[in-house]
């Protein structure tokens, strides 16, 4: 039998017929491949670009709780932004292109442009939305605290729409703490010693002692309470240590030579840190003993020349330890401001860096907002305000996050009211440092004026 050496046609048909469904398969596979790799790519930066947006948003409300007011970002979505092109804040800050190196001009080389291949080509589908809203929108709840935030991507696909969410919370806090220097004090442990420690009768209670004076129980607790801690506080060894710690550090400042800038800048944040934490102590006991002092003069207690079954001298001299605290939480927070500026000098930033000055710029803000209500000090919001206008004009085209807060703070400090409004804390500072506090002043006073002249 001869061997065959060659195909048929009917061969040759079936053959092309398995190849030709073998390379449809194929090429149907490649194109749903690419499909699924070109999907697959796109939800991938979709999910790159919102990660982006929600760390600036972090960063905005993290320095600035009304970062959203400031973003104008409300509760809907109400505009679809472009990535590219400058469309955005959130992406007009990306890179700097050009001189004056340092600074990123939005408009001249921070936006995302067509010269940036291939990123342009790949983000130029995506359109965005932000919204956001606090959970609790008034009051003193804490989920008001809490801003519940979105970010939706959209962008066109071959067989459609694409679509990615992003929802996530921050906090954001606005509400006013609670804190209360009475839940750190034990004032059982407290109220027991009046009888004896104020008003020399041992044996008793404060009710009984109530009764054998013929006084009421908030008036001897009042008297009591404003008698032990302010004296408990002047002989503490926290307020002997810091002031101890204050003069050894300006000791030590006082001999370093300019070079030594790493011990320099270490011993001015001592100094500012311990100014601080001494200012914010005494003013947490000038805050628990204002209702006590509030007592007294509703009840028109000690108009005479005398007190009620307790001695008026030491009284007096309670009353003037009072004085010393309120004014040394005044010079404190004046002297923590200082140290703290003095870390803004060239050659500290330089030592430390862009982030340790940020730290120190929020620092200063709120010290600089308690400095600007002091009654005592007239010229605080004055001084407050040229702050400002310095981190303006630092902030410029190199820090968008710090920018906008500061603009934001020029404007509410034209509205004292709107401006304490918007910082509940800041609020019950002034209630105290400006609505009472000249009062009980004046109230001390009165009542030493006797003992310093006698």
């Amino acid at each position: 039998m001869k061997q065959r050496k060659a195909m048929t046609l009917v061969e040759i048909t079936i053959g092309f017929a398995i190849l030709t469904a073998i390379s449809a398969f194929f090429i149907s596979f490649m194109t749903a491949s690419s499909k699924e790799i070109t999907f697959s790519s796109d939800h991938f930066n979709a999910v790159v670009l919102s990660q982006k947006i929600s760390e600036d948003l972090l960063e905005e409300m993290a320095l600035n709780p009304y970062g959203l007011e400031t973003l104008g970002i409300d509760e809907t979505i109400k505009t679809k932004h472009d990535v590219v092109d400058g469309s955005s804040v959130f992406f007009s800050f990306i890179e700097d292109r050009s001189e004056p190196w340092g600074q990123i001009e939005p408009a001249k080389d921070g936006m995302i442009n067509s010269s940036m291949q291939p990123l342009y080509n790949s983000v130029k589908k995506f359109k965005f939305g932000v919204s956001g809203s606090r959970l609790a929108k008034s009051g003193d709840h804490e989920d008001r605290n809490l801003v519940a935030c979105n970010v939706d991507f959209f962008w066109q696909t071959q067989t459609g729409k694409g679509a990615y969410n992003s929802s996530f919370d921050l906090f954001s806090p606005v509400s006013a703490k609670k804190v209360s220097l009475g839940v750190s004090l034990n004032e059982a442990e407290i109220d027991a010693r009046i009888p004896a420690e104020v008003y020399m009768r041992p044996a008793q209670t404060v009710g009984e002692l109530a009764t054998a004076i013929g006084e009421n129980v908030e008036a001897i607790l009042a008297v009591g309470r404003i008698s032990l801690i302010s004296r408990d506080f002047i002989n503490s060894q926290f307020y002997r240590d810091a002031k101890e710690r204050i003069k050894g550090l300006l000791a030590k400042l006082s001999t370093l030579p300019p070079e030594e800038t790493e011990e320099m800048f270490e011993t001015r944040l001592q100094l500012a840190k311990t100014w601080y934490e001494l200012a914010k102590v005494c003013f947490q006991i000038v805050s628990y003993l204002e209702p006590h002092f509030a007592t007294l003069q509703l009840q028109g207690k000690f108009d005479g020349s005398s007190g009620s079954g307790f001695n008026p001298i030491s009284f007096q001299q309670n009353l003037m330890s009072v004085r010393i605290i309120y004014e040394y939480f005044v010079g404190s927070i004046v002297q923590a401001r200082y140290y703290y500026y003095l870390l803004l000098e060239p050659d500290m930033v330089a030592l430390k860096g862009n982030k340790a000055q940020m730290q120190i710029i929020q620092r200063l803000i709120d010290i600089y907002r308690v400095t600007a209500i002091l009654p005592v000090r007239p010229q605080g919001m004055s001084e407050y305000r040229s702050f400002l206008d310095r981190v303006h004009a630092l902030s410029v085209n190199r820090n968008p996050f710090l920018n906008r807060m500061v603009n934001h703070e020029l404007k509410l400090v034209g509205n004292r009211k709107s401006w304490l409004e918007h910082y509940p804390n800041l609020g019950r500072i002034d209630e105290l440092v400006a609505g009472k506090m000249p009062g009980i002043l004046a109230f001390i006073k009165a009542r030493t004026v006797g003992m310093l002249t006698n």
